[in-house]
Order: structure tokens, then sequence, then C-alpha cells
């Protein structure tokens, strides 16, 4: 018995030592990257006849987390695909959800934290790679025109190498530089599917930043960007299927101060302890949303980002089971013809 155990094991030393060494030859790495980058590429998005939520980022600037990017939200229908405020590491997000960028429709920007604009230049470059036909809009309230511009300004060089380098034909110059739309209350983008209406939310001293509905063949989506819980925004999202509102846990957020100020860290202790008043404690929402009719309240931009699972744990206290703390690339799908939401 002690024999077969013995030739047993030289067999798989042996076994695994010629695997080890044919893996540090060239033909064999590129039979194995050509056979994965081959499967990983040829993986279908499954098609969806509805309305569809991505989350691209669920995190705030408040805690690290490397699982979670940024604000970001992506809607998406069989004819459209929006991103609403394109965070830190979105990019790497979208690319994994496979996202079809070449027919970006917009980005909307709720307002211009850096946590909410700072991957817009990536966008823009990733999307006019993959072959988008016209300069992407990006919809915004007061000071659209001036982040915009200065994204413009800032890539215009790298703009003018990758089209001399790949040539016009294939990245076009004129499509290179964002538009910008400056959007006030009311309808900003329609056609003859989808409504996409922006309304007033409260994040002082941000005046103003917004929130955004989408209407599509009877299933809708709201996402607050960041507010406090406020009527304007229940208001608007009146009878919505998915509404995706930021959230602020103030017990974790106040042991954080504590926790700071005991270091020695008081300036810091201070800028965190300052968000307590513009983003929504995440106790005040389910009553709103409960009372506007919302079938199905989701939090993201989570204030601290739980960076593990008993910091989540700790987020959901006082919140009902059906409450959803949003992790990235969660997707909510809508069926048309249906009151189903559908998590994935």
């Amino acid at each position: 018995m002690k024999r077969k155990a013995l030739v047993t094991t030289i067999a798989l030393t042996i076994i695994l030592g010629l695997a080890a060494t044919l893996y540090r030859t060239p033909g064999v790495q590129d039979f194995v990257l050509k056979r994965a980058a081959t499967a990983a590429l040829s993986v279908a998005v499954e098609p969806f006849d509805g309305m569809r939520a991505v989350v691209c980022g669920s995190a705030s600037p408040l805690g690290q987390s490397m699982d979670r990017a940024q604000a970001c939200i992506a809607v998406v229908t069989p004819e459209h695909l929006f991103l609403i405020d394109v965070g830190a590491r979105s990019p790497v997000r979208i690319a994994q959800a496979r996202l079809p960028l070449a027919r970006l429709n917009g980005v909307l920007l709720t307002h211009y934290h850096s946590d909410h604009i700072a991957a817009l230049p990536d966008i823009n470059l990733q999307s006019w790679v993959a072959g988008r036909t016209e300069a992407l809009r990006v919809y915004g309230p007061t000071g659209i025109g001036r982040v915009v511009n200065g994204f413009n300004e800032a890539y215009a060089l790298d703009r003018g190498y990758r089209s001399a380098h790949h040539g016009e034909d294939l990245l076009p110059p004129n499509i290179g530089p964002m538009e910008a739309v400056q959007t006030t209350s009311g309808v900003v983008w329609q056609d003859e599917s989808m409504t996409v209406t922006t309304f007033k939310v409260e994040h002082d001293p941000i005046d103003p930043a917004m929130g955004y509905r989408f209407d599509y063949k009877g299933r809708s989506i709201v996402v607050s960007g960041d507010s406090n819980a406020v009527e304007s925004l229940f208001t608007a999202a009146q009878n919505a299927d998915v509404l995706f509102h930021d959230a602020l846990a103030r017990h974790s957020l106040d042991i954080t101060v504590d926790a700071l100020a005991a270091a020695g860290r008081s300036r810091v202790s201070q800028v965190v302890s300052d968000v307590h008043d513009y983003h929504a404690d995440s106790r005040t929402l389910e009553a709103a949303a409960e009372e506007a009719g919302i079938a199905q309240l989701v939090l993201y931009h989570l204030v601290p980002t739980p960076a593990n699972g008993l910091a989540e744990t700790m987020f959901r206290r006082g919140l009902k089971d059906d409450t959803i703390l949003a992790n990235d690339l969660q997707v909510f799908d809508l069926p048309l013809n249906s009151d189903q939401i559908i998590l994935r």
C-alpha cells in the first residue's frame, strides 16, 4: 500500500513538473491565451426585451473597497443606453457588464462632485473607440459647459494623437470632443418609447443638483444622485418600479468620526462629520418610498462604503429585509407587460 502511494506521488510530481515546464514555453502560452481570449470574447450578452438597470458603481468616497466603483448607474433597453454619473473605476464595471458603448445615448450628470464625473474622459474615449457615430452628449445642470469644456481641453492632445495614430476614418476627430447639454427640470430626452425627466434634489451647497427618471413602455427607474430625502424627489418618483437613492448609515459614520478624532485626525474627522447634512439618512427613506408607491428601493452611493460583511450588516441596521443595498454589477430587469423586478 505504501509502495503504491509512493509511486502515485512520484507520478504526480513528474506530471506537474512537465506541465510547469510546458507552461513556460511560448507555444503553450500562446495556445492558452488564445483559447482564453476566444472564450471570453465569445460570451454573448443575454438579450432582454424590457428595461434594465446595471449598478456600475455603488460606492461613495468615504470608505475604501476595491470591490466597488464610485457612483454610476446604467439604464439599458434594446434601443437605449444611458449612464447616470461616471465615478472612478466605473469604466471597469461597464466593461465587465459588456454594455454597448457604441450606442451610448448620453451621460447624465446629477452634479459635479469628483466622485460623479471622474471617469467622463474614459467613457468618452471607450465609446469613441467602440464606434459611436456622433459626439457624446453629456447632460447636466448649470455648470455643465464648464465641466465638459474643461475635460475636452485637457484631453485635446490625447484625441489628436489617437486620430493621427489610428487614422481619421477609424477615429474621426469631430466625434472626439464631448457636447455639453444644460438641463433644467422637466423632459431632457425623449423618443417614441423612452422619456427621460430631470428634477431638483437637495445637496446644498450644490444648487442645482438633479435626479433623473426613465419611463419606457410602462416601466420606470429613478436615480437620485446625491440628495437628502426630499419631497421633490419622491413626487418625481411616484409609482416608479425602482428607485436608486443615495444613503448614509448615521450610526456607522458616527463611529468613523469618533475614531478619527481619537486618532488625532481632527481635520479629517470634521470633513467626515460635515457629510451628515447633505446625504439621506438610510432610515428616512423607506417610509417615503412606500408612501410614493415605489415598488423597490435600492440604496447606493453608500456612506460609508461597506468594506466587508460586518460593515454591510451594520449598514442594514434598522432597515427592512426587502430594501436592497446595491453592489457593483447587480442587474435589475423590468420585463414589459409585467410588474416583475428580477434581480440578477
